[in-house]
């Protein structure tokens, strides 16, 4: 079954029910939208969907064989903090088949868990480690309103099956900022994706000489995740070459941690603050949804006291992320 495209489970009974009235796959493609009011499934979903019905007998995905795939919960973190502590000499493979955890999932702890260390054990030689550091990231406004999910996670202990549709083509920009102690800096925009040549160029005709207007660069560390763009050789040149061992990325001094949105007071804090305020006017066009935007990260009310007072709870964080 298609990624892009996911059917309930009642809409698949009735794909293949209508299939076997029509027998004919374009025309079930044309009455679709009179019946579920919204896009139909393209002719390959509903073969498909067909077929299996005709191998299984059923219209539910066969469970994929091997070992059930695991996640990374409070419990299971706190299963590979005991065992390690009792077994430190145990490898990761053996590990593995003690906790019936996939080797990816175990990897990912750890290095979670190697990063929180390496950050408390820096904040803890120097106070002022994290008045330091300029957080980073990008997000996507989309002028319906729709959210990108990567910046919004929601955690819970099951799959609450839930399908998104989404609008496709739906004009947008992606906005870049950063957050520090002592304010915000941006915002700047990419009209289109973000790739390694936009983003160097960003890096270098706005990013660092705004860094520079507020902070000592010879004293400032810049974090970014792990994007692909962030991730071009032209990019990790250009960041050692401005902040040598001062930056945190992949492949950076410090290593980042991927899928670690709850690190960065960009992800867990800023991007939903702003596009709660961006949204509530509606804005019925790009530029109105960029001026917006800019109206609320640079002319809003953002007492210092108050972001100081957030970027020091990320060394909670660290704390949390330990395992």
């Amino acid at each position: 079954m298609s990624g892009s495209f996911r059917l309930s489970s009642s809409e698949r009974i009735e794909v293949v029910k209508w299939y076997a009235i029509y027998q004919n796959a374009a025309e079930f493609v044309r009455q679709f939208p009179h019946r579920f009011d919204r896009d139909p499934p393209t002719r390959k979903v509903i073969l498909d969907l067909v077929r299996k019905f005709d191998k299984t007998g059923s219209v539910e995905d066969v469970a994929r064989p091997g070992r059930s795939r695991s996640v990374t919960t409070a419990m299971s973190r706190e299963r590979v903090r005991l065992n390690f502590q009792q077994n430190p000499e145990s490898s990761t493979r053996r590990a593995t088949v003690e906790l019936n955890l996939s080797r990816t999932s175990l990897r990912r702890m750890m290095k979670r868990c190697e990063f929180a260390d390496t950050f408390l054990n820096l904040i803890a030689a120097d106070s002022s480690f994290l008045n330091r550091i300029v957080w980073s990231d990008e997000a996507i406004f989309k002028l319906n309103g729709h959210v990108n999910r990567h910046n919004c996670v929601y955690y819970g202990m099951e799959n609450p099956l839930v399908v998104i549709t989404e609008e496709m083509n739906a004009l947008r920009i992606t906005v870049w900022a950063g957050i520090w102690s002592g304010g915000i800096i941006g915002p700047f925009f990419f009209y289109g994706n973000v790739t390694a040549d936009n983003y160097l160029d960003m890096l270098e005709e706005n990013i660092v000489p705004a860094i520079e207007k507020e902070m000592n660069l010879d004293e400032t560390f810049y974090m970014h995740d792990g994007a692909p763009a962030h991730y071009a050789r032209s990019v990790r040149q250009f960041l050692e070459d401005t902040f040598p061992d001062r930056w945190i990325g992949r492949r950076g001094w410090i290593e980042w941690p991927a899928r670690s949105p709850d690190l960065t007071p960009t992800d867990f804090f800023l991007w939903s603050v702003i596009k709660d305020r961006v949204y509530a006017i509606r804005p019925p066009n790009l530029q109105t949804l960029e001026d917006a935007i800019i109206t609320d990260m640079r002319f809003k009310t953002y007492q210092r006291s108050y972001v100081a007072l957030l970027v020091s709870q990320c060394s909670r964080g660290f704390s949390f992320a330990k395992i």
